[in-house]
């Protein structure tokens, strides 16, 4: 399990793999939320989410709008305007997050 702004509110980050070296880094996740899990729709960060539901159902809040998403269902929104769930409809949830970024200089 990856430790990342999410996991104090119980949302449990599995790492799929990154990118290690180029311009772009992407960072895939699966991502679970349990009955232990908070709702937080005030996430944000660089770059680009794209989120895929594979399981559950939940309402999830992108850019001020709100999004009742199912299995088969996808977002993608800019990580900077405020997301995440507002409203756990069916768990558990579990959903694909890729993030896409400009990678930092080194």
């Amino acid at each position: 399990m990856i430790e990342r702004r999410g996991t104090r509110v119980g949302h449990r980050y599995e790492l799929l793999g990154h990118t290690i070296s180029g311009r772009v880094a992407i960072e895939p996740y699966l991502v679970t939320l349990t009955e232990e899990s908070e709702v937080f729709p005030l996430f944000q960060h660089a770059g680009v989410e794209f989120l895929y539901l594979l399981e559950g159902e939940v309402v999830y809040r992108a850019a001020g709008a709100t999004y009742h998403l199912r299995p088969g269902d996808s977002l993608l929104f800019d990580g900077d305007a405020a997301h995440g769930p507002e409203k756990l409809v069916r768990l558990p949830i579990r959903m694909l997050a890729i993030i896409s970024r400009a990678a930092e200089e080194r």
